[in-house]
């Protein structure tokens, strides 16, 4: 059995704490505020395309398998639950 906790600065894991910092870092979170679209689909659009669409020349590559790894373990709903404004 493995206890072992995982969570980083408050956050679900190291993953989704990475994420939500890009996101908020480079402005995304601002501009889906401003779309009135911090929903779970509107952050998993941002994240892919921060992630995927700038890998599109290398489809099938170790670094897609790797950022498609990071993306599985990030908390999206997290992300939206910590950015709704109140």
């Amino acid at each position: 059995m493995n206890n072992q906790d995982n969570t980083y600065n408050g956050w679900t894991n190291f993953e989704t704490w990475q994420a939500a910092l890009w996101l908020d870092n480079d402005g995304f979170i601002e501009i889906l505020r401003e779309e009135d679209n911090i929903t779970f689909e509107g952050v998993e659009r941002m994240l892919e395309v921060m992630t995927f669409e700038r890998l599109e020349a290398c489809s099938s590559s170790l670094l897609s398998d790797i950022v498609g790894a990071w993306m599985r373990e990030v908390n999206i709903q997290e992300i939206v639950d910590n950015n709704k404004e109140d």
